[in-house]
């Protein structure tokens, strides 16, 4: 039912509705680098951290030719209130149906809670999976020196070829 992702293969398509139930295809953003944050849930406070820490580094993270999408279960509405109260302004996906069938796909839903994980995948500008990286513990984000290091590596290694 669900593959396990891990570097250097091909990251699966999607289509999901953002908050403003507006769709989103992963596809659109080929010739980019992309940053696809899953994350458990809207208004948490560690997803809110994480997230708002996305936020103020954004300039930073497209000074690497790259975007970021988060992704939850939560959905299209939930999505919306929370970017306006938080000002964020990258786009924030809806995998709520069929009901985490992304967060399937990328081996990263927790059928125990119903919530995606907190994971990290790098999608390089020709869609294929450069790192990931999936929290051991949801309560704990990630910190920004993951982020900005899978994207010097994506960097480095586009411009090696």
């Amino acid at each position: 039912m669900t593959e396990n992702h891990q570097a250097n293969t091909q990251a699966h398509d999607f289509i999901l509705p953002n908050g403003d139930g507006q769709l989103v295809d992963l596809n659109n953003y080929r010739g980019k680098n992309v940053v696809l944050a899953f994350y458990p849930a809207d208004w948490s406070p560690v997803c809110t951290n994480e997230l708002t820490l996305f936020q103020e580094t954004l300039d930073d993270i497209h000074g690497y030719n790259a975007e970021i999408l988060g992704i939850s279960v939560d959905g299209k509405y939930s999505h919306r209130a929370w970017a306006e109260q938080k000002h964020l302004t990258f786009p924030l996906l809806s995998d709520f149906w069929p009901h985490g069938a992304v967060a399937q796909q990328y081996s990263v839903f927790d059928l125990h809670t119903g919530l995606c994980k907190r994971a990290l995948f790098f999608i390089d500008p020709s869609g294929v999976i450069h790192d990931t990286w999936v929290a051991e513990d949801p309560e704990i984000a990630p910190g920004l020196n993951i982020v900005f290091k899978s994207l010097e590596h994506m960097q480095e290694a586009h411009h090696a070829v």
